[in-house]
């Protein structure tokens, strides 16, 4: 049954580049869709060039919004959620509200 998850996370600190190209891959192998929004922009995480350049202009301290949609969206949020604490005290995540579809 596909599912829609959606988390906040906060930045202090930009992405690195390491963090984007493995956000990048695990979005590519996911069956689903993923999705970055931040100041009224939204970027999907599958199209490479779009996502990079989403996550390269985001400003310091900015909240930003990752949303899945898909199978086993729950496994997927702990892998977005890992690669981006490599740097521990640059992300909070605050999980919000499931819904089935």
């Amino acid at each position: 049954m596909n599912k829609v998850i959606s988390s906040d996370i906060k930045t202090n600190k930009r992405l690195s580049m390491r963090q984007i190209m493995n956000l990048y891959q695990v979005t590519k192998e996911f069956k689903g869709n993923i999705y970055f929004i931040c100041n009224h922009k939204l970027v999907d995480a599958k199209k490479l060039s779009t996502f990079v350049s989403f996550v390269l202009i985001l400003q310091e301290c900015a909240t930003m919004k990752v949303i899945l949609e898909g199978e086993n969206v729950h496994a997927m949020l702990e892998k977005v959620q890992a690669i981006c604490k490599e740097n521990e005290s640059a992300f909070h995540f605050q999980s919000n509200q499931t819904v089935n579809i």
